[in-house]
């Protein structure tokens, strides 16, 4: 939901914005005498003068935005995907969780502390890690041995943290720097 809160958030800021301004505009075009400069408000300010609140334009807008609010409502109250993970703590009554940023960090520790690994990325999802290590090893034996110690770091460090459900680990190495 993070991905349409953000632009719709842009979005409608801009929208404000731009409606300010062009208030702005209109207000002291109409103080200093001069005609509407980018909207038409004399018309519309006629029509609304004419039209009635049980118009049928009006209760159709009326009704709109209500569905819109509701909607948008509904959208922020759904649950969002689960941050976290839960942790295998051996006891019933006892939940622990990580976060899968918390995890994510971890098994980037974990494997940048290997020698020959100058950099990685660690995404973390319900059931799957994926991590990709880049390497400074020019050749490709050093690159498979260094998978290999990658490989045994990333799965020590995730068997350390005990996970209920742990997921499965993909890691890519690559020997050439970003």
């Amino acid at each position: 939901m993070r991905i349409v809160n953000r632009p719709l958030a842009f979005v409608l800021s801009l929208a404000l914005i731009l409606g300010a301004a062009v208030l702005v505009i209109e207000v002291v075009a109409q103080r200093i005498g001069s005609e509407p400069v980018l909207f038409p408000w004399p018309s519309v300010y006629q029509w609304a003068q004419q039209t009635s609140w049980g118009a049928a334009p009006v209760m159709l807008l009326s009704v709109l935005l209500v569905v819109v609010g509701l909607g948008l409502l509904v959208l922020q109250l759904m649950p969002r995907r689960p941050v976290q993970l839960a942790l295998d703590s051996g006891d019933t009554p006892t939940e622990a969780t990580v976060t899968r940023r918390g995890l994510a960090r971890t098994m980037r520790s974990a494997v940048t502390e290997i020698d020959g690994v100058s950099d990685a990325d660690v995404a973390v999802r319900t059931r799957r890690i994926r991590v990709s290590a880049r390497t400074r090893a020019a050749r490709p034996a050093n690159a498979t041995s260094i998978r290999d110690a990658i490989s045994q770091a990333a799965q020590d460090r995730l068997e350390a943290i005990q996970l209920q459900r742990p997921p499965t680990l993909s890691v890519r190495v690559s020997t050439r720097e970003r």
